[in-house]
């Protein structure tokens, strides 16, 4: 899919003191209180996103002169490692709830692939494979209980303070619940990096706002994702994302997201590569079973089968 810049595009620096990151890295779903109708459908208001749109930069003619060739960015390791860069599609991930990590990249609380049954009939199409992620802010199914947050963070979670896995965020394919009479969804979006001496996350003052063309078909089908590209979202350890139309929260979709190592040194890979894998906790998946979670349906939104909880692991 190509990519061409979006219009109404709307950038700008904060000039203000950094942020600290409280964000969680775990996979507890929000707490409900179970208030369902009898088909186990919590009924709320939803829309959505699609007619496809990205950055198109014309590529430069080879150079004739006799330049030095030039330095390969991702070179063979003699030890190996993780280098270079990575595309997330989300096509080898089991159904349920997106327990961490997937391929070193964490994902917050409200991220979940949807069941089988309901990708058939879900309203946006992925840009490649069969899935895509879903994102629901766990304050829509939260009946109204607080201390939850919409915001949705997506990083190397309890690897941060490792400098070998800062990261770039280069881009994504974004939809959102929004009709056509909506116009756009809105994507706040903002860079946080790891910080040794505070010994927490903090901004880095990079933020932005993008706005998605809605889909004029949503919730009907045959919605298609927006490609996006990003620039300035570099040497980072984690970036947040959150949706609005006009002023609600709303679900989003997401797929092929694109990530690159900052530092692709052998060194660097080695390190990376050195990290015992980290697998999700009995307790973890308990809490979610208990709480719930819930995805998108074109009736509202319904809670997920527990068995899917405990087969995505």
């Amino acid at each position: 899919m190509a990519t061409v810049t979006l219009p109404n595009l709307r950038v700008f620096r904060r000039q203000q003191e950094s942020i600290s990151s409280e964000f969680v890295w775990d996979n507890s779903s929000s707490t409900l209180s179970s208030v369902l109708s009898e088909n186990n459908t919590l009924s709320v208001s939803s829309t959505s996103v699609s007619n496809s749109q990205s950055d198109l930069s014309p590529a430069l003619p080879s150079p004739t002169s006799s330049l030095p060739p030039p330095v390969d960015p991702s070179p063979m390791c003699p030890t190996g490692g993780k280098i270079g860069n990575l595309t997330l599609d989300f096509d080898d991930v089991k159904a349920g709830p997106l327990f961490n990590p997937a391929h070193d990249i964490w994902f917050s609380e409200g991220f979940l692939i949807a069941p089988p049954s309901s990708q058939t009939s879900q309203t946006y199409i992925p840009s490649s494979g069969g899935q895509l992620v879903e994102f629901v802010p766990p304050s829509l199914p939260s009946m109204g209980r607080s201390n939850v947050g919409d915001t949705a963070e997506i990083g190397v979670g309890p690897n941060a303070p490792n400098p070998c896995f800062r990261f770039d965020f280069q881009g994504a394919s974004l939809g959102c619940a929004a009709d056509g009479a909506e116009k756009w969804c809105e994507f706040e979006l903002s860079a946080y990096r790891y910080n040794e001496i505070l010994g927490t996350e903090e901004s880095i003052a990079w933020s932005e706002t993008r706005r998605i063309p809605a889909c004029p078909s949503f919730p009907h089908g045959n919605c298609r994702l927006t490609s996006v590209s990003f620039d300035g979202y570099t040497n980072i350890t984690s970036v947040l994302i959150t949706l609005r139309v006009g002023t609600e929260l709303r679900v989003w979709w997401g797929d092929d997201f694109k990530f690159g190592w900052s530092d692709n040194t052998c060194e660097a890979a080695a390190c990376r590569a050195g990290v015992a894998p980290q697998s999700v906790k009995r307790e973890t998946i308990e809490s979610v079973a208990r709480r719930g979670v819930w995805h998108w349906t074109a009736r509202g939104l319904k809670r997920l089968d527990d068995e899917y909880i405990w087969e995505s692991v």
